[in-house]
């Protein structure tokens, strides 16, 4: 077997810390050589925890240390530029989502790769996880039939949810209709520690080139769990044959189709495997008429999938460890990474595409979304205001610290 590569992670914030477990798990294909953060503190408790270097300065980072592959965790102003100047250097890359805040940002970071020829892969999660991963097992499986309408309600949104719904949906977007509303909320400080005064729901309505539609619901106190507001979502799949409720399926005999037969529903089985005293999700299956669908936790046998938090959560980071590996092959192999920078454009454009049709009042829009929208240039006021410069000026943001938002 060739090197584990040597890598570096570039941020420490709460989703950069959320990552260092998982590196340590796979150490046959990740030499973890050193952290970059802009926060000594941050920089310090790491050194207490694992043999790394540390800088304080992307630049040193790249001058000192012979990187095989970044993980770019600093937040999603500051993608373009990191990127970009890795790129430049040579280095393969994974970059947190979003791949960037607007458009020509994402086009910045997919233009540097592709001219320094390097991977690059975006850590977008959602579609890597068990359930998700279930559910499109049992979509391929054709037990539910044609997906015809999808309704992610109350769960994350933006880009994640959008990325979720095109998957599930199996086809581009062709339109979006965005409605938002605000409303005020007594004063809280949320899980994340921000702030907020007021309520931020935005409705987001889409439609398929093959046809399905899809609605999705999020706001800023959903997201946070605050105020009771997330007692419960909802994720549903409808198909022509059944449907999909966040893990159960539900069918109908077809000589029943005509006779107001109520569906059955098919909870799935969460099967474990013992990995160092640990239970470990194993696989996940569900017993149909047709026959019995499931999905195997291909990292089982690392002890990834460690069952906690009640019945059928499976954590311990089954969708970074994907991730990863998913850049790790892209390099040692000179394959293409398993998601890639086009499909986070195509989510983030569909995000935009939803604020801007709120922003038009209403109006529904039609894919590409034209250039340049109004969303967009907003977001490139504001960079320029809070960083004194534009966001094309890649030399001085490198050096800058980019506040979580």
């Amino acid at each position: 077997m060739a090197r584990p590569l040597k890598l570096a992670l570039i941020g420490v914030g709460r989703r950069g810390r959320g990552r260092l477990r998982v590196y340590s798990r796979l150490q046959e294909t990740f030499d973890f050589v050193a952290v970059c953060d802009k926060d000594e503190s941050a920089l310090s408790q790491v050194r207490q925890e694992y043999p790394v270097r540390t800088y304080t300065s992307v630049r040193d980072l790249v001058e000192k240390e012979e990187l095989d592959v970044a993980d770019v965790v600093v937040p999603g102003d500051g993608h373009h530029a990191i990127c970009s100047f890795l790129a430049n250097a040579g280095i393969n890359m994974i970059v947190e989502t979003p791949l960037a805040p607007t458009r020509p940002m994402c086009d910045m970071i997919i233009e540097s790769a592709q001219r320094n020829r390097v991977k690059l892969e975006v850590a977008e999660n959602y579609h890597r996880t068990p359930l998700s991963r279930f559910q499109m097992a049992v979509i391929r499986s054709g037990a539910i039939g044609e997906v015809s309408r999808i309704y992610r309600l109350f769960y994350e949104g933006g880009y994640h949810g959008m990325s979720m719904l095109r998957l599930l949906a199996g086809a581009p977007p062709q339109l979006v209709l965005g409605i938002t509303h605000s409303s005020p909320i007594v004063p809280i400080t949320d899980l994340m520690n921000r702030h907020h005064t007021r309520e931020q729901m935005q409705l987001s309505y889409l439609e398929f080139q093959n046809g399905v539609a899809a609605i999705m619901i999020y706001s800023n106190v959903m997201h946070a769990r605050s105020l009771g507001r997330r007692v419960a979502g909802i994720w549903q799949i409808d198909g022509t044959k059944g449907t999909i409720v966040e893990d159960t399926v539900y069918w109908t005999a077809p000589e029943d189709y005509e006779r107001g037969a109520q569906a059955t529903a098919y909870k799935p089985r969460y099967v474990t495997t013992e990995v160092a005293g640990l239970p470990v999700l194993q696989r996940i299956e569900v017993e149909l008429p047709a026959g019995t669908v499931s999905w195997e936790n291909p990292y089982a046998h690392l002890g990834i999938g460690e069952m906690s938090g009640g019945f059928g959560r499976a954590h311990d980071s089954v969708d970074v460890t994907d991730e990863l590996m998913s850049i790790a092959n892209a390099v040692l192999h000179g394959c293409e990474p398993t998601y890639g920078a086009q499909q986070a454009r195509l989510d983030v454009e569909m995000d935009l595409a939803a604020r801007e049709s709120a922003l038009e009042r209403m109006v529904p829009l039609a894919f590409p979304l034209r250039s340049p929208s109004k969303v967009e240039a907003q977001i490139h006021d504001r960079f320029r205001e809070e960083y004194g410069c534009s966001y094309e000026e890649v030399d001085r943001l490198i050096d800058l610290w980019f506040p979580r938002r």
